[in-house]
């Protein structure tokens, strides 16, 4: 089996205002890549000085041949 990875990085809107994550603005990434056949890997946040700036997504698929 071989597969393809797919790399996206989610940027937040509420940068520098907000200290927590948004969980429902991470699931909504999530979950339009996962209704495209990918599946969900891992995820990094990204922060600076503790505010979250971002989500590096990682996905995965079967290679077709």
């Amino acid at each position: 089996m071989s597969w393809e990875y797919k790399t996206v990085n989610v940027k937040f809107k509420n940068r520098w205002t907000n200290s927590e994550l948004d969980t429902d603005e991470l699931d909504k990434a999530i979950n339009s890549e996962v209704s495209t056949g990918w599946q969900f890997v891992s995820v990094n946040i990204s922060t600076l000085i503790g505010y979250p700036q971002s989500a590096l997504c990682v996905y995965k698929k079967e290679k077709s041949i």
